[in-house]
């Protein structure tokens, strides 16, 4: 019998009010120059898997001819619902994709793939959907590099562990995609997400919150609460002027499939 502790699941029904935060002074400029280039302009049938409130959805309206947004919890699409926009979203889950053989052109992850139960499943499916000459994009962190620094990790150091039980390494995600019938996989760093944010105003403006990211939404109360405990403190110790930093990598994981002959 295992002693090891079952995986955490991030309830996003929970925090789907408060997730479009982080987009208020965070930029992901690298994200969305990777995201436009992955869809090229041909405007390919397009599918988000874990695509929450729409956001990447909306960035990318104009760029599909047709555009479906699928994720598990209800509240998330409904929040895309409510930002409007003539993208179809669906609630399924990403290990049994409700569409037949060859379907779409193009799949989209954006910061989701970390949240899938079973990625080999998903990577089996997404082969099965994609029409030849089809491809996956994947966006997401790399904790196994040791490259970030970032205040999450620092005050609540419970995170670090669970995502690296998360998030796989870009060459083992590249070798899964091989293992799915993907002809080629390519991995790449995609964004470098830096940003400064006193502490005072993260603490009153919804920052510190689970909401704002799921290794936060991922803690149990105590431990959430022992990390804010930890950031006033340092916060109190530089006099009120502590700065929270923010400075982590994203890689994409490309797959793609070889055009009909």
């Amino acid at each position: 019998m295992s002693d090891a502790s079952p995986p955490r699941v991030a309830d996003y029904d929970r925090v789907a009010d408060g997730y479009d935060h982080r987009y208020s002074f965070l930029r992901y400029d690298g994200v969305r120059e990777t995201l436009f280039e992955f869809l090229g302009t041909d405007r390919p049938r397009t599918l988000e898997v874990g695509c929450g409130t729409g956001y990447w959805m909306r960035a990318a309206a104009d760029r599909a001819s047709l555009l479906v947004g699928m994720d598990v919890s209800a509240r998330m699409l409904a929040k895309a619902r409510e930002h409007g926009g003539d993208a179809r979203v669906v609630r399924a889950r990403s290990e049994d994709l409700p569409w037949p053989g060859a379907s779409f052109d193009r799949i989209v992850c954006v910061n989701a793939l970390h949240h899938f139960s079973d990625r080999a499943r998903f990577f089996a499916e997404a082969r099965r959907v994609l029409r030849p000459g089809g491809a996956l994009l994947s966006v997401g962190k790399d904790p196994h590099a040791e490259r970030d620094e970032w205040w999450v990790y620092e005050y609540f150091p419970e995170t670090v562990a669970l995502d690296r039980a998360r998030f796989a390494q870009a060459r083992i995600l590249r070798g899964e995609l091989a293992r799915a019938g993907f002809d080629w996989a390519e991995s790449f760093e995609a964004d470098r997400i830096e940003a400064l944010q006193p502490a005072t105003a993260a603490l009153s403006d919804g920052t510190i919150d689970p909401a704002f990211t799921s290794q936060l939404t991922l803690l149990t109360p105590d431990e959430f609460d022992r990390g804010v405990e930890r950031l006033r403190a340092a916060n109190a110790a530089a006099g009120g002027a502590l700065q929270l930093i923010t400075d982590f990598r994203l890689y994409a994981v490309v797959g793609r499939l070889a055009p009909a002959s």
